[in-house]
């Protein structure tokens, strides 16, 4: 959490900082992440053991009290515990053998204050049974510089057997907090690694400008080269909602160049008042089913996050000379309209894509090259190539090079192609 507002002081002795809404939104999406990550990855009853390792960088002091109850409650360090107690429960139910998940913790903040509540809290919730004593057990919590401790994580984490599995939880308050080269040689040396990062991005568009003082932190972070300097002052010009839309295009493709990742999610998480937009909510994962873990969740969350782009595939990055490509869209929130919106979009994309490439494609990779532009899950893509299959302007094989008709589901390893069908209107 933050150390740079008076509003997420931790102090034994003092009520912790209030959990306003849009942190209890993104809370509950780490809890069910982590969660649903194990359940995924233990899906297959004979696999006997998982080793994970669960990083917070920007830990706080782990409680908070709730805003309208003034109750205590959990924050992201005991959440990921607890998730990880509940998959534990659910993979050994009626089971005689019991399947062993691992998992090391890392929890990390700079102020010593707040790693003494945390230490205080952690003792307390172990003591009411909340969370399992070998999770306890192997829970490291240091008051230190997450950047400085990265070295000896990513150390240990490779040490470990299994596929070097972890989730690093990076709340950073500031946008220029965590340099993108951090995150991208997470990405490149540990081979099972995510990130769920927050990412001011409304603080960065509301106070960006080609100054040195404005480009100076985007250098910092790896994204400079990513912005538009010079069209800046003409995009703000133009429309207010435009140049928003525009420079957003530009940071995300920054983000998911930068870090490396092959499959990014960014949502706005929605807070309450009239600041409608006001951080993303980013997973950065090299596994497309941990990315559609993620999708799911945020489907499962309707209407606390969203993002002003199109809602079918939306384009990264801006070129001028190709404005008439850029849609003009009210913000996509999963609302009840929006997964018909969705998977319109995604047909016309699709559709697109079949028909320029003039050869077959597997429905994997039709998916995966647009995965990171699109708020669609896996179903929503299969549902918007159901229509293309029934309108017949694509024929589909299974992976022996059986024509299929459309139907409901399809294997990612189907392949598609145009049809070359004449048809008359």
């Amino acid at each position: 959490m933050a150390k740079k507002e008076n509003k997420y002081i931790w102090e034994i002795g003092s009520p912790p900082p209030v959990l306003e809404q849009h942190s209890a939104v993104k809370h509950r999406i780490i809890e069910n992440y982590v969660r649903n990550y194990i359940q995924t990855l233990m899906s297959q009853a004979h696999i006997p053991k998982l080793q994970l390792t669960l990083v917070d960088g920007f830990s706080g002091g782990g409680c908070y009290e709730e805003e309208d109850t003034k109750a205590l409650v959990d924050g992201s360090p005991l959440l990921m515990m607890r998730a990880v107690r509940e998959a534990r429960a659910l993979l050994n139910l009626g089971r005689n053998k019991p399947r062993e998940i691992s998992v090391n913790y890392d929890f990390i903040d700079i102020e010593s204050k707040t790693i003494d509540y945390l230490n205080y809290w952690l003792n307390g919730r172990a003591d009411e049974n909340a969370i399992d004593l070998e999770d306890k057990q192997r829970t490291s919590v240091r008051c230190a510089d997450f950047l400085s401790e990265l070295p000896r994580i990513r150390a240990e984490i490779k040490q470990r057997k299994f596929g070097e599995r972890a989730i690093f939880v990076l709340d950073q308050y500031n946008y220029n907090d965590l340099p993108m080269a951090e995150m991208a040689g997470l990405m490149r040396d540990l081979k099972g690694s995510e990130i769920i990062l927050t990412f001011n991005v409304g603080s960065l568009l509301t106070y960006i400008s080609d100054h040195a003082a404005n480009r100076k932190p985007m250098a910092r972070i790896g994204l400079e080269k990513h912005i538009p300097w010079d069209q800046i002052a003409t995009l703000k010009a133009t429309d207010s909602q435009r140049w928003r839309q525009i420079l957003q295009r530009h940071v995300a493709h920054g983000i998911k160049t930068e870090t490396g990742a092959q499959f990014a999610t960014l949502f706005f998480v929605r807070p309450l008042g009239s600041n409608t937009w006001d951080y993303w909510l980013i997973h950065l994962s090299n596994h497309y089913k941990a990315h559609e873990v993620m999708k799911d969740l945020h489907w499962d969350h309707a209407t606390e996050f969203g993002h002003e782009l199109e809602p079918g595939v939306f384009m990264q990055g801006y070129d001028a000379n190709k404005d008439d490509c850029y849609t003009q869209q009210s913000p996509f929130d999963f609302g009840p309209d929006s997964r018909q919106r969705c998977i319109e979009g995604i047909h016309e994309h699709l559709g697109q894509v079949v028909t320029g490439l003039g050869q077959p494609i597997t429905v994997r990779e039709l998916v995966y090259q647009s995965a990171s532009r699109s708020p669609g899950s896996t179903q929503h893509y299969l549902e918007a190539l159901k229509v293309l299959h029934q309108s017949q302007d694509i024929i589909v094989c299974n992976a022996d090079g059986r024509l299929r008709r459309p139907a409901k589901n399809y294997n990612l390893s189907d392949v598609v192609e145009h049809s070359k069908r004449i048809r008359l209107i």
